[in-house]
């Protein structure tokens, strides 16, 4: 009996892990994956219904083949000064000849991989190849993980990637291999200033769990030395890359990332330094808030009640809710860009459920199908609570884009904003009200209002309904912070709300 309830709380790691039918269906299923989730983004993209991020993270990306520094865009400048994004630089490559379908790309191929590797985890856990693809299946289409990738209304992060290159990297420490783990922990941490927090969090659970695993063996065979490798390197990462994005000089639309923060005042942290002190010193208020007691719920619901048999996580996982409590948006998902937590959560349910497969079969026959019930039960009420939290998967589960717009609207759009296609030359400045930057995702597009020390734009692509009103544009009104006169442009064309405007001589 004892044997059998210690299963539930120990990890049994496979020291060698062939290849066999079972993961040649994951790899398979893995690319389905890609294709209907790539499908799904792509339809999203041109029903217009992404803005904002997705193309400061084009143009960002794109900035060192064309001749702009690293890291640049027209939105923020130079964004070296807000984050350390330095993984966008190599999806550069993708992203200057395809634009934004490219990083739209890359995504749904971190979705298919992050399937693939949570089955190899698994398998390396010692859980059987059907019971594998199936438990992982659960995992990626749980509304948490739907929402995470979904990516609402913004459709691409460079940190929407990090779970996938977590679940890698929780492979590689789980069979100890050196070279292999820090090779994509630095990808891991090149993600962001806070991604170590993340790399971090996947070491200490393969640590824990390499350790727990290899009881009655000698403790040199027990600890983990790339995951204590990977611990130090993550640790030593966070006030390096803090260090770099505060050696930017800051411009009028790219503060400093510590002056961005939401529960000090812009400029009361003098130094990088000066963040680990606040913490420290605020550490009551931070463990009391309303962050932590949301996260969690999102830990229980999330890891579909596994954390409870590794409640110890809990402990070293509460630093996964640190930046969102400085950004005092007072909600661990203000947007679907928790990494962290959900890089944690993979880990946990990974492991937990590998346990679970562990202690099942020794029990009767009664006592399994008692299991089976209370799984169903279990991941049932989960799914529900989970949904409760990211409502904007619906939308994903029934292949809707989320679209603002009718399907008259956008073939309104297409109609008005064809020319600006035909005509407009890639190098000539643009604007565009919110949800119309898809027309010009792979033009020199700029932001209506942060037009201060730029060129006047040549083309104008209006919405006079626009939700969002510094961005509402008609044929006779705009933003005057902008800068820009209405007078000094001609109307090209205008179907019901669109317009298309140029500039005039």
């Amino acid at each position: 009996m004892w044997c059998r309830w210690k299963a539930l709380f120990t990890s049994k790691i496979e020291g060698t892990l062939r290849w066999d039918r079972w993961d040649f269906v994951a790899l398979a299923l893995a690319v389905l994956t890609v294709v209907l989730v790539f499908a799904l983004k792509l339809k999203t993209f041109y029903d217009l219904g992404y803005s904002s991020d997705l193309f400061v993270s084009v143009q960002a990306a794109r900035s060192w083949l064309e001749g702009r520094g690293l890291l640049h865009d027209n939105c923020f400048g130079n964004v070296l000064t807000i984050h350390t994004y330095f993984l966008l630089l190599p999806l550069g490559l993708i992203a200057k000849p395809f634009g934004a379908p490219g990083l739209l790309f890359v995504l749904a191929v971190s979705v298919g991989a992050a399937y693939f590797w949570a089955t190899r985890i698994l398998r390396l856990l010692g859980v059987g190849g059907r019971a594998a693809v199936v438990a992982s299946g659960v995992l990626l289409i749980s509304p948490l993980s739907v929402a995470f990738y979904q990516e609402w209304a913004f459709g691409f992060h460079i940190e929407v990637l990090a779970p996938a290159l977590c679940l890698v990297l929780f492979y590689f420490l789980l069979q100890q291999r050196m070279i292999p783990s820090i090779v994509t922990a630095l990808a891991v941490i090149s993600i962001k200033e806070d991604a170590p927090i993340a790399a971090a969090m996947v070491a200490i659970v393969a640590g824990v769990e390499t350790w727990i695993s290899s009881e009655g063996k000698r403790a040199r065979s027990g600890f983990n030395w790339p995951a204590a490798i990977i611990l130090l390197l993550s640790v030593s990462a966070v006030p390096l890359l803090l260090a770099i994005s505060w050696s930017q000089s800051p411009t009028i639309y790219a503060r400093h990332s510590l002056d961005r923060l939401g529960i000090v005042a812009a400029g009361s942290l003098s130094s990088p330094g000066a963040l680990f002190v606040f913490v420290a010193s605020n550490l009551a208020h931070w463990l009391g808030s309303g962050i932590v007691r949301q996260w969690l719920w999102v830990m229980i619901v999330g890891s579909f009640a596994t954390i409870l048999l590794r409640s110890y996580y809990l402990v070293f996982g509460v630093l996964t809710t640190v930046v969102p409590w400085l950004i005092n948006r007072n909600d661990l998902l203000w947007a679907p860009r928790f990494f962290s937590t959900e890089a944690l959560l993979w880990c946990v349910t990974l492991v937990g459920f590998a346990s679970i497969a562990h202690a099942v079969p020794s029990c009767g026959k009664g006592a399994r199908i008692a299991v089976l019930a209370a799984a169903i039960a279990v991941v049932a009420f989960s799914a529900w609570a989970q949904l409760a939290l990211v409502p904007p998967a619906y939308s994903a589960y029934l292949l809707r884009s989320g679209s603002f717009y009718s399907l008259a609207e956008r073939q309104q759009a297409d109609a008005v904003f064809a020319r600006y296609r035909r005509e407009g030359k890639p190098d000539e400045p643009v604007v565009a009200s919110t949800m119309l930057f898809r027309y010009a995702h792979d033009r020199n597009l700029f932001w209506l209002n942060r037009l201060h020390d730029r060129p006047a734009p040549i083309w104008i692509l209006g919405d006079s309904a626009d939700f969002y009103a510094p961005l509402r544009i008609s044929s006779d009104t705009i933003n005057p912070r902008s800068g820009i006169h209405i007078e000094d442009y001609e109307v090209i064309d205008r179907r019901g709300r669109f317009v298309l405007l140029r500039k005039k001589g």
